[in-house]
């Protein structure tokens, strides 16, 4: 067992040792996700997955409160099996602040499908149960009365690759971040600044280079605001020193916007244009990348909505389509999905094929 799962399940031991402890004034709830699904492709493939979840909260004053939640990942399919925490966390929090320590999901900006400013997760629009990895580390984030805000974070022991990211963070290094968000006529925009030890031997590796480190800075401005349809931007770049005098870098930026058509139930349609830029050697060409996407979704009746999503990639002149019904009971979600996408594509949505989902949540 590497030493970071050994400090936390000491952390959750504590933790919950201190909640029963005090179990008279506590607030303890057990709930869960259970899924299993079928895709028909290339390959035939199932699985299931168990997300049980324990929750628990105490109130210390009127205005503060402490509260935690430890979930496990538990999934098989034909060809592996595995068990991880998905989320351990606690948080103190008042009517102004919170502190959260623990693997958790950090994740902001108003993009939905093309995110520039996936940094910290790695959710895809298609998928039902909005899944993801969370990242080890502390946030603290504070409540202005204007509605402005300002987070604040730390992340250490992180070893796979996060969000965007090709190259891993070296985990003996701390990365440190934060992201200011202020209101504007009509809507809100943030500043966002985060910086980040490249793992020199994983870099190496993947670029048959021999560097001995490396740092990465993050700078993001976006804004979102409702004018009618709502409008929305996220810009980010990235700076990668790999000396004193060599600099790599990237550039991301995002455009959306979305409408909600008043005919039958509501059409909400939704379109973003991602574009990318990077220079990954010192004196060679830029590489480009420009994708579109266009999302439409419906609900039919009560119980029953429809999404389609279609990906356009302007430089390999591609696309990919995505097309999803969902019927919702009070605890069973029932799915059915089909897909196509390039065989390069990773994870569910590779290839072309068709995904049956159930979930039941409790």
């Amino acid at each position: 067992m590497r030493k970071k799962n050994i400090l936390l399940l000491v952390f959750i031991l504590s933790f919950f040792a201190f909640a029963f402890q005090y179990a008279w004034a506590y607030k303890i709830e057990h709930s869960g996700q259970s899924s299993g699904w079928v895709i028909i492709g290339d390959k035939f493939k199932a699985g299931a997955r168990y997300i049980p979840e324990v929750s628990m909260i105490q109130e210390v004053t009127e205005t503060e409160s402490i509260d935690g939640e430890i979930s496990l990942n538990a999934s098989i399919s034909d060809d592996s099996s595995d068990l991880n925490f998905y989320r351990w966390w606690a948080r103190y929090g008042s009517e102004q602040m919170e502190i959260r320590v623990g693997l958790q999901k950090i994740n902001f900006g108003p993009a939905t499908i093309l995110r520039s400013l996936r940094w910290f997760d790695r959710l895809d629009v298609r998928d039902p149960l909005e899944l993801t990895d969370g990242v080890y580390g502390v946030l603290s984030r504070y409540y202005f009365l204007n509605n402005a805000n300002f987070w604040l974070w730390g992340l250490y022991g992180n070893d796979d690759p996060k969000g965007l990211e090709i190259y891993r963070t070296d985990d003996h290094k701390l990365e440190l971040g934060g992201r200011y968000q202020f209101p504007v006529p009509l809507g809100e925009m943030a500043l966002t600044l985060h910086q980040r030890d490249i793992d020199a031997d994983d870099w190496n590796r993947k670029r048959e280079t021999s560097m001995s480190e490396g740092r990465e800075y993050r700078y993001a401005l976006d804004g979102s605001w409702d004018i009618i349809a709502g409008v929305w931007f996220e810009a980010f770049l990235s700076e990668i020193q790999i000396s004193e005098d060599k600099t790599l870098w990237r550039r991301y930026l995002t455009i959306g916007s979305d409408y909600t058509f008043d005919f039958g139930p509501g059409i909400h349609l939704l379109g973003e244009h991602f574009f990318h830029r990077s220079k990954e050697d010192i004196g060679g060409e830029d590489n480009t990348s420009n994708v579109s996407a266009l999302s439409v979704d419906f609900s039919i009746g009560i119980l029953d909505s429809i999404r389609a999503i279609g990906y356009f990639n302007w430089e390999e002149k591609t696309t990919s389509t995505y097309f999803g019904l969902q019927r919702t009971y009070d605890n069973w979600i029932i799915n059915l999905s089909f897909f196509s996408n390039s065989e390069d594509e990773t994870g569910t949505y590779s290839g072309t094929g068709a995904q049956g989902l159930v979930t039941y949540n409790y």
